[in-house]
């Protein structure tokens, strides 16, 4: 189980190195980048989500 928890930590350390990598060492750029993906994510989400939820009834499904 530590194998993994080691792991885990050394593949997010990497990904941040690249994510900073990517916006030339600019932290505040990179985490504007972060939140702006993270939100469209959830807006993607969500419209998903509402589509489902319309099939569903559609269907006569509770």
């Amino acid at each position: 189980m530590m194998h993994i928890v080691r792991r885990q930590g050394a593949i997010v350390r990497e990904e941040a190195a690249e994510i900073l990598a990517l916006h030339n060492g600019d932290a505040l750029e990179a985490l504007r980048t972060l939140i702006a993906e993270r939100d469209a994510v959830e807006e993607r989400l969500a419209v998903a989500t509402l589509i489902m939820r319309r099939q569903y009834k559609a269907e006569g499904r509770p």
